[in-house]
């Protein structure tokens, strides 16, 4: 059986190490921390628990779809539960919204904020549940080896309406004037590290993600999402291994033979090397050793 080295126990390396296990591979995942989650892992003291990083759990059928290419569910692992309300908007002082679950009560705020504007949230919600099933189906679930994976007919097709060439902040203007909606709908964009001035209009995907489909939080924690992989990757013979920093991916005649950490040398047949964020290079963290 071949045998596979994972560095890194955050989201993107458990996912990996799962699917070469089920693909297989004799997994070994190599964490430098003591234990799992990466940017998701958690701070314990005097009895409290802090989740360390995610706070909003959106899409959930992306996790479901995860769970279900090994034949399990969400559910198997944790329980989900709805918010309502989602969130709470916070304008300044004493001046809050906070954004219901159920769409009669959501068309209803933003009614009271701008009459007519529920049949434009509507109407802003049909074009962007399209963009959704698009862009989920024809670009998140894709396996990005190469462009032309990208080169699809119902993109070309549907270019219009997916509004490519069009800015987020004058989609949202073309349904709603409130100054509060429009931030309402505009906040999502931030999540992509961008403005609502130079995101195109595509991307109120995102608000289908959140007003339509809504904002969840897993019982216990967000930590239970990565509780909840480890369990599925030791379950699909994975080995976890915290306290291992890799220093070096060692390569012998161009190919992989392992990597080193502090406590030794780990041999393996291939590497795989997640990291986040992608600015900062492997090579100012690891080095590459060669002969």
């Amino acid at each position: 059986m071949p045998q596979a080295i994972v560095i890194g126990a955050g989201f993107a390396g458990l996912s990996a190490a799962s699917f070469l296990a089920k693909a297989g591979w004799q997994v070994t995942l190599l964490e430098k921390n003591g234990g799992p989650g990466g940017r998701a892992r958690v701070f314990e003291a005097e009895g409290f628990t802090f989740d360390m990083g995610p706070s909003w759990y959106w899409m959930p059928g992306v996790f479901e779809q995860y769970f279900g290419h090994f034949g399990k569910k969400v559910s198997d692992y944790y329980d989900l539960l709805r918010l309502d309300p989602s969130y709470q908007v916070i304008f300044g002082e004493n001046d809050t919204l906070g954004i219901p679950a159920g769409m009669p009560q959501l068309r209803q705020l933003f009614e009271n904020l701008e009459p007519g504007s529920a049949a434009r949230l509507d109407e802003f919600l049909a074009q962007a549940a399209y963009k959704y099933e698009v862009g989920i189906n024809k670009f998140v679930h894709l396996p990005s080896r190469s462009v032309l994976e990208f080169v699809d007919w119902e993109i070309v097709k549907g270019a219009v309406r997916l509004d490519l060439l069009q800015s987020m902040a004058k989609h949202a203007r073309k349904f709603f004037t409130h100054p509060k909606l429009l931030k309402l709908i505009e906040f999502p964009v931030l999540f992509l590290g961008a403005t609502p001035e130079n995101t195109p209009a595509l991307y109120s995907l995102m608000n289908y993600a959140d007003l339509a489909l809504g904002t969840w939080y897993p019982k216990g924690g967000m930590h239970q999402i990565v509780r909840g992989m480890v369990a599925l990757a030791e379950e699909l013979g994975v080995k976890i291994k915290y306290d291992q920093e890799v220093r070096e991916i060692v390569v012998a005649q161009g190919r992989t033979t392992g990597v080193r950490t502090a406590t030794g040398f780990w041999p393996a047949d291939a590497v795989v090397a997640v990291r986040t964020p992608v600015v900062r290079p492997w090579a100012t963290t690891i080095s590459l050793t060669s002969w």
